[in-house]
């Protein structure tokens, strides 16, 4: 493996270190959803305290950047641990707000370049798109309205493309993955398995309708395909002088799924982006087909051998695989692997993919989903009441359609039935159950009113008093009730977002524009071009530049690790490359003092007390002047000094030349004192009876020494 674990990076992707004690690394992605990474790590370690960052990022072992969104602490014990969410740098799309001035209300034969180019566009350059297949034009409607990332899913469902991120670089494909005859079979690499076939989506009969209720009846049959003609043609009425005559297409698998009480699995798409014909054609076969099969889903537990052999295939997302185990009703299944949940550095935990049909969507499938909704709340509601203003446009035109309506009046056994003259789909039919306004002669209902409520697709107007209104199912809900407005879960104390009836609002992601006055706000984490305040209570401030006349803190550094400078109220470290000290400047004895360091290890100081200023090493102390000479001012003691190899000329101590020149003469005078004087020889004569004393240089006495007699002496 190239990387033995993944790499960590700060928010601006300059490397931080590595990730050394994170452990349980999984990572899990689906088609045109999900790419996230998750690990944990121990909160005593340096990567928890000194590498991880919440916007942050990580890179995994296939080199993709993933940005830290949340960290889950929790205690077990003395056992402190947290697990870390990322995902991929791709969902960034979801912080770019598309510009207004790209906005696309509506437009035709657009080519899926020009979509992307918008998006590289509107995030500076930072995202670019790489187009691998060829994609029919596609006319756009409504392009633009929120993120970068809702953006790029409309792309996604207009053209029909997968996406395969390659970190800022997002490739398009029509389908992403490949057929390398993968299998997962019994006895071989499968661990465990589940086998999931479902029949509640089937249809076997697809209704269609566009923009207005209409539909494609009265288009020429040609337009059909001739298995789609021999189908229709079955059913008496369905083709009527070469036009059709009903709104539906029939599957070739109906007969199959067909019985005595239920000939046709129906089912209905509404497109009201599309206004032709023949577009809403191809979006009834297209949606016929993703729905005539039933949907199969396989999850798999299996043996990554591809760890210990390099010959075997390691699986991808996207690629098509074949699952063999005939106890499971797997005979040769081949799916597509939608879901992919990796262990990439454990050897003992392997891959768990899920093999499907179809792309399965849930919840948590597209980031941008939810804030869209929450927008659109907002948009809709002003002080409580809904702004009728954004539904101007189609109150309008329903009263045009009600004044201009030609009714006729029948009696069936449903009850009263008010049919339109121009278009006979069109009915009101009022039964002693309640009243159904219907656009298809009564198969389904556009909106119907019962003892039980009221149901439609649109509600035009402002809205009265309510006990509860409610928008979804399950925990993808957003509520207005007694409580107050809450999305995201079904219980409000627990939703993620929610606004009681004073006003107070909890949101786990919100973007405000606009002024916030005479608040207080506590933060882990503020980004703004300018905070005016006069205290900041937070974990983290980030930006460029702090301006200010007190900064007290407990560390300052100009970064994590490696070559950088701390400042604390131990005093002042600098560090080198390697992270060893190199210079510390503090206090020492009350006074102060700089200690220099070879990675970690004393090697000279300079420190001020009460006795004096001290200068030390652990060896030797050089002090030296490139340019000038080195002046001692003051008195200088050496009495408990050791001097060696001290060079010194006469010149060079003042007066010392003349002192010495003194004593040289001094000496001489006494030197030729002392050879005029001193005796060192002697002769005695016999004859005249003297004892002459010599010195170097001269007699310096005669002694007569009379024979029996005193003697007499002379000295010269």
């Amino acid at each position: 493996m190239a990387n033995p674990t993944m790499q960590v990076f700060d928010k601006n992707m300059r490397r931080v270190g590595t990730l050394v004690d994170s452990y349980d690394i999984q990572r899990r992605r689906r088609i045109n959803s999900d790419y996230e990474l998750t690990f944990m790590v121990p909160m005593t370690s340096e990567d928890y305290r000194e590498k991880i960052a919440i916007k942050g990022h990580v890179q995994d072992e296939r080199g993709q950047f993933y940005v830290i969104q949340s960290r889950s602490r929790s205690r077990e014990g003395r056992k402190l641990t947290a697990n870390i969410y990322c995902n991929h740098v791709m969902f960034k799309l979801n912080d770019y707000k598309f510009p207004y001035a790209s906005y696309i209300a509506e437009a035709y034969g657009i080519h899926i370049n020009q979509l992307t180019d918008l998006i590289t566009a509107a995030t500076g350059g930072r995202f670019k798109f790489v187009i691998h297949d060829t994609f029919d034009l596609h006319d756009v409607k409504d392009f633009g309205r929120g993120t970068c990332l809702e953006a790029l899913n409309k792309i996604i469902q207009m053209y029909e493309c997968e996406v395969e991120p390659d970190n800022f670089t997002i490739n398009l494909r029509k389908k992403i993955g490949t057929d390398s005859g993968l299998q997962y079979r019994l006895k071989k690499n499968i661990v465990s398995s589940s086998f999931k076939d479902k029949g509640e989506s089937l249809v076997t009969r697809m209704f269609a309708q566009m923009k207005d209720g209409r539909t494609f009846i009265g288009m020429n049959a040609s337009k059909l395909t001739d298995e789609e003609r021999t189908l229709l043609s079955g059913v008496p009425g369905t083709i009527v002088n070469g036009k059709l005559a009903v709104n539906y297409l029939i599957s070739p698998y109906a007969q199959y799924w067909a019985s005595e009480s239920v000939p046709f699995y129906d089912g209905e798409i509404i497109e009201q982006d599309i206004e032709e014909p023949e577009d809403l054609l191809k979006a009834t076969r297209k949606a016929l087909a993703e729905q005539e099969n039933v949907t199969l889903e396989v999850t798999v537990s299996t043996a990554d051998l591809f760890k210990i052999d390099n010959t075997e295939p390691k699986p991808a997302l996207g690629d098509n695989v074949m699952c063999i185990d005939p106890a499971m009703d797997m005979n040769k299944l081949k799916a597509r692997i939608t879901e992919l949940t990796e262990y990439p550095y454990s050897r003992d935990k392997h891959s768990e993919p899920t093999i499907s049909n179809v792309n399965l969507r849930d919840y948590a499938d597209i980031i941008s989903d939810l804030e869209r909704n929450k927008n659109i709340i907002n948009n809709l509601f002003s002080n409580g009441k809904i702004r009728t203003e954004v539904f101007e446009s189609y109150a309008k035109q329903a009263v045009i359609d009600i004044d201009n309506s030609k009714t006729e009046i029948k009696y069936d056994q449903r009850g009263i039935i008010l049919q339109d003259k121009t278009n006979a789909q069109n009915q009101v039919i009022m039964t002693s159950n309640g009243v159904v306004l219907t656009t298809d002669g009564g198969k389904t209902a556009r909106t119907a009113i019962t003892a039980r409520g009221v149901v439609a697709e649109q509600i035009v107007g402002q809205l009265g008093n309510f006990v509860s209104l409610v928008i979804g199912s399950g925990n993808n809900v957003t509520k207005i009730n007694t409580n107050g407005i809450s999305a995201g879960n079904d219980d409000y104390t627990i939703a993620p977002f929610r606004v009681d009836m004073q006003g107070n609002v909890v949101a786990r992601s919100i973007k405000l524009t606009g002024q916030i006055e005479n608040s207080e706000m506590n933060a882990s984490d503020i980004r703004a071009s300018t905070v005016n305040a006069s205290t900041i209570r937070g974990s983290k401030l980030i930006g460029n530049e702090i301006e200010g006349g007190i900064i007290t803190g407990a560390l300052f550094r100009t970064a994590k690790e490696g070559r950088r400078i701390e400042i604390n109220s131990i005093g002042l470290t600098a560090y080198n490359s390697r992270g060893g000290e190199a210079v510390s400047l503090g206090q020492y004895n009350d006074g102060g003092g700089l200690l220099f360091m070879d990675d970690g290890s004393p090697r000279g100081s300079v420190y001020g007390d009460r006795e004096g200023f001290h200068l030390g090493n652990m060896g030797p102390i050089i002090i030296r002047s490139v340019d000038d000479a080195t002046y001692l001012k003051g008195p200088v003691d050496f009495s408990e000094a050791t001097i060696s190899g001290l060079d010194l000329k006469l010149g060079d101590v003042e007066g010392l030349e003349d002192m010495i020149r003194d004593l040289r003469s001094d000496i001489a005078s006494l030197r030729g004192d002392t050879f005029d004087g001193m005796i060192v020889n002697a002769t005695f004569d016999a004859s005249s009876r003297n004892l002459k004393l010599f010195s170097r240089t001269k007699t310096v006495a005669t002694v007569n020494i009379p024979a029996g007699g005193s003697s007499n002496s002379s000295l010269t």
